[in-house]
């Protein structure tokens, strides 16, 4: 999946071209793997995920709201949680 994703909890478990925020927790499982940048309070990764891109873990701040509103107004953002495997989407 090529995307930006902006949501309060990632599981990624298939392939992701794009920046991710997970506000409270991102995971990538052992079958995921991504090419763009995270941003996240909590960061789990099992062995075997790969991860191409920055890690910025932001522990007590609030990211970036004026962002996720945009992209929002775009169709982009998700709200609650987000799985990702084989380039679906599911809430």
């Amino acid at each position: 999946m090529k995307a930006d994703i902006f949501a309060r909890e990632v599981i990624v478990r298939g392939r992701v071209d794009g920046k991710i925020v997970g506000r409270e927790k991102i995971q990538l499982w052992s079958t995921g793997n991504v090419a763009g940048d995270l941003q996240t309070e909590r960061l789990m990764i099992e062995d075997g995920a790969v991860l191409r891109g920055r890690v910025e873990i932001e522990t007590g701040k609030p990211l970036d709201k004026h962002t996720e509103a945009r992209s929002a107004a775009a169709g982009t953002a998700k709200s609650g949680a987000v799985s990702i495997s084989s380039g679906s989407v599911t809430n």
